[in-house]
């Protein structure tokens, strides 16, 4: 996600690294393909933000400063960018790590590859076309099921008259958060839209609403927050949300949620983070847990919004030590 007003940032990336794949996005994939592609991609836009961070403070420190389309404009971008050759098993892969001895050259080497890779492997149009036949419902994937299942449970029931919904990262307009006919309307957004029913557009980015009308009743989160490059990012993230949610009124019993998926290992085996610390960030943005669900990947949560955001801070801190642990987290 790109930050709201850095519009020369380091961190915003061009849509023309990754170029048009045509039918290679259309191309049906086995499952244990889409996890690698998803796997990669994920690596790779971490990493690429780890380096462009180390960067930008490297050409501080030396008093320059250049935006993405500037280094991509140089020499040394363009030279490893057309050298790059991909690897041909997946066992080659470049991690693209950062160690305090590598030059501003090196750091911009890296990105370079970075680019290369991802648009070697089909871009972002490959990454979404894996996501997309992940969620598909042959594969049990549409999370928007259990949804569904909770919304339809004594506890809202009586909920769900004249409510709409955002979804931030939709994939399919056929999903059953859009088919279930609770919502009207659903209003579907992606960074990089592949159906015409889905907008086209960076949810940081999104117009504030003006008024209540403009809000949702309900906003589904699934695997995107995880997709948000830092913890600081992810926190700001959560922040926004709450702008865009119908302040809840309790004479009229309206609907005023949030629904988040993760991938599990962000709250069961990160370093710096945890489903406890989760819900403490969560209470703070006034959000309180109506339903949780762990299933073999992925955990759901369903969080009711009282409409009240607090002050409060959460820094990035180690919670649980051991060396496969990753290093998700969110900080406020």
């Amino acid at each position: 996600m790109a930050k709201q007003g850095t519009k020369s940032s380091l961190h915003r990336q061009s849509k023309s690294i990754t170029g048009k794949v045509g039918l290679l996005a259309k191309k049906s994939l086995k499952p244990q393909q889409t996890r690698q592609i998803i796997r990669r991609f994920h690596i790779l836009q971490k990493n690429k933000h780890a380096i462009l961070s180390r960067l930008e403070s490297l050409q501080l420190a030396n008093g320059k400063r250049d935006n993405y389309d500037e280094l991509k404009k140089g020499k040394t971008y363009k030279t490893a960018f057309a050298e790059f050759k991909l690897p041909s098993k997946n066992a080659e892969n470049e991690i693209y790590k950062i160690d305090s001895s590598q030059t501003i050259c090196d750091l911009i080497n890296s990105i370079a590859k970075i680019d290369a890779e991802i648009q070697q492997r089909g871009g972002i149009e490959r990454y979404q076309s894996a996501s997309t036949q992940g969620q598909n419902s042959n594969r049990g994937g549409d999370s928007s099921k259990k949804l569904l299942e909770w919304l339809r449970s004594d506890k809202y029931q009586s909920k769900l008259t004249n409510v709409n919904a955002l979804e931030i990262g939709s994939l399919s307009p056929q999903n059953v958060i859009s088919t279930s006919g609770v919502f009207s309307p659903v209003v579907r957004i992606d960074l990089n839209s592949q159906d015409p029913l889905i907008i086209e557009q960076d949810f940081m980015e999104r117009p504030l609403p003006q008024n209540e009308s403009e809000k949702f009743n309900l906003i589904s989160c699934s695997l995107v927050l995880n997709f948000v490059p830092s913890h600081e990012e992810r926190g700001q993230m959560l922040i926004r949300i709450t702008k865009f949610l119908k302040k809840p009124d309790k004479t009229q019993l309206p609907l005023s949620c949030l629904f988040l998926v993760l991938p599990l290992p962000c709250v069961s085996n990160s370093r710096y983070f945890d489903n406890e610390q989760l819900l403490k960030v969560m209470k703070s943005l006034g959000f309180t847990q109506s339903f949780y669900h762990e299933a073999k990947k992925v955990a759901y949560w369903l969080f009711d919004w009282d409409g009240k955001v607090k002050r409060a801070k959460y820094a990035k801190k180690q919670l649980h030590s051991g060396p496969t642990r990753n290093n998700f987290c969110i900080t406020l």
